[in-house]
């Protein structure tokens, strides 16, 4: 995994063995996104909603080992099937960090037969914020790694 970052951007980069097409779905579809979409492997959900077009909106409840609950909603942005996505990201009260709106942008470029995927988000107000999810993502990615193997 590659990682860069800016003051208000992080970027993750990874490669997987599958096409761009099959990572998206994996990416986009709820069931698909209960095998790696949280932090780590302790984490559950107790809901995970997308309505994958623009303007639709996604909705994800992470429950943490210690018992706490946090919801993520947003807003598909852009939504090019198996190329690009971009959604709004905003936790809800009572995370600490609730209503501050922050973008993501996931990019699935064909490479050798695989993907590499690019993934950047930005718009962070707040050093700790940017910190809290590079270890999110971290975690997400190596279990979507696992998806694939």
């Amino acid at each position: 995994m590659v990682a860069e970052s800016s003051e208000e951007k992080l970027v993750l980069r990874r490669t997987y063995a599958s096409s761009p097409e099959v990572v998206f779905q994996v990416w986009t579809n709820p069931e698909s996104m209960r095998r790696w979409f949280r932090p780590s492997q302790e984490f559950t959900h107790q809901l995970i909603e997308v309505d994958l077009h623009v303007g639709g909106q996604y909705r994800v409840a992470f429950e943490s080992p210690e018992g706490i609950v946090d919801v993520l909603t947003g807003e598909f942005l852009e939504v090019t099937p198996p190329h690009r996505l971009v959604y709004s990201w905003i936790w809800e009260e009572p995370n600490e960090h609730a209503g501050i709106e922050t973008q993501v942008t996931v990019e699935f470029l064909e490479q050798n037969g695989g993907t590499e995927l690019v993934l950047t988000h930005e718009r962070f107000t707040k050093p700790d914020i940017k910190e809290r999810h590079l270890g999110g993502w971290s975690g997400a990615l190596d279990l979507l790694h696992e998806s694939f193997t």
